[in-house]
């Protein structure tokens, strides 16, 4: 049976998983979009240049859902703690979701050559791009970016 106290961390990291799922999928509707308008409507950029500008246009208020809203941050941010480690972890998930969309699109080919095909391996791909990566992103916010609690060393 669980503890008072352990029964309120598990409950407090579900309400948080829940808020970093909300803002995860508004952020990802938004950069989908995004995607969308920039390579299949307006045809602007070619996948991995339109895959940049998405991820990019993403990112900003993902930084900031995720820390005021899901982690409930209230402080200023600090640069060297919270803004650069994200911007690494944001530029990891720039270089995969780019990757990953112009091996995608490189290999569209493979289930035909309409330009709606091309467009759904396209879209597609980036999302699930973003799939791939969410666990590991929550876990990084969660143990180490936005975490609450100061870290344990040993006094070993």
């Amino acid at each position: 049976m669980l503890s008072e106290e352990h029964y309120g961390r598990l409950r407090s990291l579900w309400s948080r998983f829940w808020r970093y799922a909300t803002g995860s999928a508004l952020t990802a509707v938004f950069s989908q979009l995004v995607l969308f308008l920039v390579f299949s409507v307006l045809r602007l950029e070619n996948a991995k240049d339109a895959a940049i500008t998405a991820t990019l246009a993403g990112a900003v208020p993902s930084y900031f859902i995720n820390r005021y809203w899901a982690w409930g941050k209230k402080s200023p941010s600090s640069l060297r703690r919270e803004v650069v480690p994200y911007v690494l972890m944001a530029v990891t998930g720039l270089v995969f979701s780019t990757w990953f969309v112009d091996f995608s699109h490189s290999h569209a080919s493979f289930l035909g050559t309409s330009r709606l095909t091309t467009d759904i391996v396209v879209q597609s791909s980036y999302l699930l791009s973003f799939v791939i990566l969410w666990f590991g992103k929550f876990a990084f916010m969660h143990k180490w970016l936005f975490r609450s609690e100061p870290v344990m060393t040993s006094s070993h």
